[in-house]
């Protein structure tokens, strides 16, 4: 999206782009009222000339480029997703690890399930972790003009190479049957998962749920211990408990590739929402 983007902002700035003023004259009806006496007919005609303010203008002066610059990309885009089609990744990882994934266009939400036994798991994560990614500075090169006006390049920056990942925030919780929830705060970055927090919540509800209620009940809770400061032990149990239920390397790696898939087809309805908004 981020080459998207730039191509986009190329795009309008290429063009000249016009810009009026409009100069809305002051009602002086009032005053024309109580000095009619003095005024000559010409003095008449000059306020009713400054008390018509200019018509508004239905749409900026810069609508009809936006628009068009809007489709372009919305085309380019478009294109670009039909040829690519679903990613072949996505049902390979779920006919292995039996997940289902919940998702829908315009939320950037992602909700995974599976059953594991008597547990029900819920993995989620959202969309917005990739703006964790280093931007890394574009090339360039810096040109001056000599003395036939000529540009001449006078030096040369190259961005180094885009990291191949990026840290993501997420939630796993697993729920049994008259059991308190475990619903665990964690963080993943270069395949390796990091344990923040470790709660236990009444309800299933209580642990999943997007509401500023059940926010509030889960901020209550005890955090649990700091997972550093555990036994070696005891962290190692964790770790397999978790990799057993695919909690691992491949659902991190998963969850980067579908976040860059997703993203784009969210940037592909941002374009369109935008363009409906500027054609309105």
């Amino acid at each position: 999206m981020m080459k998207s983007v730039a191509r986009l902002l190329t795009t309008s700035a290429s063009r000249g782009v016009a810009r009026s003023s409009v100069l809305a004259g002051r009602s002086v009806a009032a005053c024309a009222v109580a000095s009619s006496s003095r005024m000559t007919a010409g003095s008449a005609l000059s306020i009713r000339a400054l008390s018509t303010s200019t018509p508004m203008r239905a749409n900026g002066a810069i609508d009809s480029d936006l628009a068009h610059t809007l489709g372009e990309e919305i085309e380019y885009e478009a294109k670009q997703a039909a040829e690519e089609g679903e990613p072949e990744f996505i049902q390979a990882f779920t006919n292995k690890t039996g997940f289902k994934l919940k998702t829908k266009l315009g939320d950037s939400q992602v909700v995974m399930t599976k059953q594991f036994g008597n547990e029900t798991i819920t993995v989620s994560f959202d969309v917005s972790e990739i703006l964790n990614i280093d931007d890394p500075i574009a090339d360039i090169s810096v040109y001056r003009e000599n003395e036939q006006g000529d540009a001449v390049k006078e030096a040369e920056k190259k961005a180094e190479d885009a990291p191949e990942d990026f840290p993501i925030y997420f939630t796993a919780t697993f729920a049994k049957p008259g059991a308190p929830v475990l619903h665990m705060e964690l963080e993943c970055e270069e395949g390796e998962i990091g344990v923040d927090h470790m709660k236990f919540l009444p309800d299933e509800e209580s642990a999943i749920a997007k509401t500023l209620e059940k926010d509030w009940v889960r901020k209550q809770v005890y955090c649990g211990p700091i997972y550093g400061q555990l036994s070696d032990d005891l962290k190692e149990n964790i770790d397999e408990f978790l990799v057993e239920r695919n909690v691992d390397t491949a659902l991190t790696l998963f969850m980067q590739d579908f976040i860059e898939y997703k993203e784009q087809g969210e940037y592909l309805h941002w374009l369109k929402n935008f363009k409906s908004f500027i054609d309105a």
